[in-house]
């Protein structure tokens, strides 16, 4: 993720890191903003994949073309 720079102007949000990536019975989940549970993945490789995916789509308004 980018560091914003000591001179970019302060936008007025507040951002937090949670742990996304979770582990359930041997397979391997992600969560969303929207409270959605996405997977299972075979393992945290892909879950990782699948997040940062997910994200991109979001970022450029194509998250209602991800498949679940």
């Amino acid at each position: 993720m980018a560091k914003g720079r000591r001179n970019d102007p302060q936008i007025g949000r507040s951002w937090f890191r949670t742990e996304r990536i979770t582990q359930d019975g041997g397979k391997w989940f992600f969560t969303t903003r929207e409270g959605t549970i996405e997977g299972p993945f075979e393992c945290r490789m892909s879950a990782v994949n699948q997040l940062e995916m997910y994200v991109r789509l979001a970022i450029n308004g194509f998250l209602d073309e991800y498949p679940r």
